[in-house]
């Protein structure tokens, strides 16, 4: 019989890092229970872009994760592969080959488009990866939201249903009251562990800067950085948000006005709904209500005045890189 494997396929900013540090956290438990998380990674965007970019045999690569079940000490009947940037992938098909060799399951998590986007639009500030998104405005972001094709959930789910089957997709609404526990412990259902109480309390990870840094980050060349300095610069930031500007509870990630918001929302309701009907049998995918009329808005605003932007972000942003030992005449040569 072939083994089941588990393609978590996102999307972003539904606790895909939390999920993924949790199995990697737990990968010795896990194999216990005869589930393997693969390759000692958090996250498996290595092996999923070799394939996806034809770099990899998707039989060798088959072979090869069989034989790291085959090697275990107890029985292994199932393997999870997690890396959120599939859903950004519009061809599935080397991954759809997948299915010769085990039995393919995907696992899609839907978080309501207006609540995605502006939570995406803070995650592409902060860590700069791609300068079509790194430096503009939030209207600017929104007028682009057709790049993010994912999102036109019910096009997508149709397009995964023909490439592995509509039986074995697996759809789970990204709301808190369709969460009971949460969404790392319903991942864990989802690949079939109703229990994972002695794994301990799933941690919190990749939580947004508050709105006043993430503008100010948006004018910061991060994105010329390479990859270390510019995770350097990013957490020294995320020090200054916390200890200089007092950002340490969460923060409004609502950027929307309601009126703007149900426009937003209007471009998706046809499809969201003919999803609901088709999978769910109900109405409504989504089923919380829009943010109160008086729900505080992020605000992204940094002052206008030179001095007292240098006061506010540039002076701290100094003496937290001193303090980290980053600027330090020890790092004269």
């Amino acid at each position: 019989m072939k083994r089941s494997l588990y393609l978590h396929i996102g999307s972003h900013r539904t606790a895909t890092s939390s999920i993924q540090a949790f199995m990697h956290a737990n990968r010795e438990a896990f194999i216990a229970r005869g589930c393997l998380y693969p390759y000692n990674v958090k996250r498996h965007f290595k092996i999923v872009n070799e394939i996806l970019n034809g770099h990899a045999d998707v039989a060798d690569v088959a072979a090869e994760l069989n034989a790291r079940c085959d090697h275990k000490d107890v029985p292994i009947d199932r393997i999870v592969i997690s890396d959120e940037d599939i859903c950004m992938r519009q061809d599935l098909e080397p991954l759809a080959r997948l299915r010769d060799h085990f039995d393919v399951k995907v696992i899609f998590y839907l978080r309501r488009q207006d609540h995605w986007l502006e939570s995406w639009y803070l995650q592409n500030v902060k860590w700069q990866w791609n300068p079509r998104y790194s430096h503009c405005t939030f209207d600017e972001f929104l007028a682009m939201r057709e790049d993010f094709h994912w999102i036109h959930y019910d096009r997508y789910v149709k397009m995964l249903e023909k490439r592995f089957g509509a039986e074995n997709l697996q759809l789970v609404v990204f709301e808190k009251d369709q969460l009971p526990g949460g969404p790392v412990i319903e991942f864990c259902r989802q690949i079939g562990f109703d229990d994972v109480s002695e794994m301990g309390k799933p941690a919190h990870t990749n939580a947004s800067h508050s709105a006043e840094m993430v503008e100010f980050m948006r004018h910061l060349p991060l994105d010329a950085l390479d990859g270390p300095e510019r995770e350097l610069v990013r957490r020294t930031l995320e020090q200054v948000d916390r200890e200089h500007l007092g950002h340490t509870g969460k923060q409004s990630e609502l950027i929307l006005p309601l009126s703007a918001r149900s426009r937003v929302l209007g471009k998706y309701q046809k499809g969201n709904a003919a999803l609901a009907k088709r999978l769910f049998d109900r109405k409504e995918l989504f089923l919380d209500p829009l943010p109160a009329r008086d729900a505080p808005l992020a605000r992204l605003e940094i002052p206008r005045d030179s001095a007292a932007a240098i006061e506010r972000f540039v002076a701290p942003l100094i003496l937290q890189l001193v303090a980290n030992g980053t600027i330090s005449s020890k790092n004269r040569k």
